[in-house]
C-alpha cells in the first residue's frame, strides 16, 4: 500500500498536520534561540545607541513569536490533524480487510464507510478547516476496492506486512529515536548547567573580572529545558516502547486456522492498539 492509495481526506489531514508541526517547532526553536541571542547582547552591553537598537531586534522577535504561538496554537492543529488522519487511515484498513464494522455486503459497507467518514469529518470541523489541500477523487480509492476483493489469505498476508509489521517497525524506531534524543539533550542540559556553575564560581574567586558569561549559559539551559519539556523525548520513548510491545504480542494472536470472523476481530484489536497511542497522545496534549 502506498500513501496515495488512502482516501483524499487522509492526505489533506496528513499534510495539514505536517505543516502545523513544522510551524510550531520552527516558531518555538527560533523563539528560544532569540532569547539566548538577547542574553548574549545583554552581557556584551556595548554603550551605543546603535547596539541598543540592535538589542531590540531579538526581543521584538521573541514577542512576536510568543504571540503567534499563543494565538494561532499550531500545535493543536498539528495533533488534531494527525488524529484526524489516523482515524481515516484506520477505518480504511478496516474497510479493506472486511473487518468489523465493515464485514457485511459491499453495498452496505460502502454506505457505512461514507457515513463513518462523514461523522469523523463533522466531529473535526475545526481541524478539517485547515486541511485545505485535499486532492480530488473518490474517498474509496481503486486500490482499496481491489484489496477488499482479495481472498482471505491474501488479505491476511497484506495486512501483516503492510500494516502490522509497518506499525511495529515504526513504533520501535520512534522509541529508539526519542530515547537517543533524550540522552543527547539531557547531556547538553547538564553541560550548560555545569558551565554556568563554573563561571559563577569563577566570579566568586575573581569578583573584579568584568566578563563572566553565566547569564548566557543560564538562558541557554532554560531554552534547552523548555525544548525538552515540549518534545517530551523520555515520555514518548516509554510510550512508543509499550505500544511496540503490545503490537508484538498482538501479532501472535491471529487464530489458526483463520476465518473471516476471527480475522475481523484480529484486525479490530490491532487497529484499536494502533490508534490508542494517537488518542492518548492527543489527550495529553489537550491538557497542556
Amino acid at each position: 500500500m502506498k500513501e496515495g492509495d488512502f482516501p483524499p481526506l487522509y492526505h489533506a489531514a496528513d499534510r495539514a498536520s505536517k505543516v502545523a508541526q513544522m510551524n510550531f517547532f520552527w516558531a518555538l526553536g527560533l523563539n528560544l534561540t532569540l532569547l539566548v541571542v538577547a542574553a548574549i547582547m545583554s552581557v556584551a552591553n556595548i554603550p551605543s545607541s546603535a547596539f541598543a537598537l540592535m538589542q531590540m531586534v531579538p526581543l521584538t522577535g521573541t514577542l512576536g513569536l510568543t504571540i503567534y504561538l499563543a494565538v494561532k496554537r499550531p500545535e493543536r492543529i498539528w495533533y488534531g490533524a494527525r488524529a484526524l488522519a489516523e482515524s481515516v487511515k484506520t477505518i480504511a484498513w478496516r474497510y479493506m480487510m472486511r473487518a468489523e464494522p465493515f464485514n457485511r455486503d459491499d453495498d452496505t459497507d460502502r454506505d457505512h464507510f461514507r457515513q463513518t467518514l462523514t461523522e469523523i469529518f463533522q466531529s473535526n470541523k475545526s481541524i478539517s478547516a485547515h486541511a485545505v489541500t485535499m486532492t480530488s477523487g473518490p474517498q474509496i480509492t481503486q486500490k482499496m476496492r481491489d484489496v477488499r476483493r482479495l481472498s482471505l489469505d491474501d488479505r491476511i498476508q497484506l495486512y501483516e506486512t503492510e500494516r502490522a509489521q509497518n506499525q511495529h517497525d515504526w513504533y520501535n524506531s520512534k522509541a529508539g529515536q526519542n530515547q537517543r534524543a533524550a540522552t543527547r539533550w539531557f547531556a547538553s542540559l547538564i553541560a550548560l548547567n555545569i558551565g554556568a556553575l563554573a563561571f559563577a564560581a569563577g566570579k566568586v574567586a575573581s569578583p573584579t573580572t568584568n566578563y563572566w558569561p553565566t547569564d548566557i549559559l543560564v538562558a541557554a539551559a532554560a531554552s534547552v529545558m523548555a525544548w525538552i519539556q515540549t518534545k517530551r523525548f523520555q515520555e514518548l520513548a516509554a510510550s512508543y516502547t509499550l505500544t511496540a510491545h503490545e503490537i508484538g504480542l498482538l501479532r501472535i494472536a491471529l487464530p489458526t486456522p483463520p476465518t473471516e470472523d476471527k480475522f475481523s476481530v484480529y484486525v479490530g484489536d490491532a487497529e484499536n492498539a494502533f490508534s490508542r497511542e494517537h488518542t492518548q497522545w492527543q489527550a495529553r496534549r489537550d491538557t497542556d
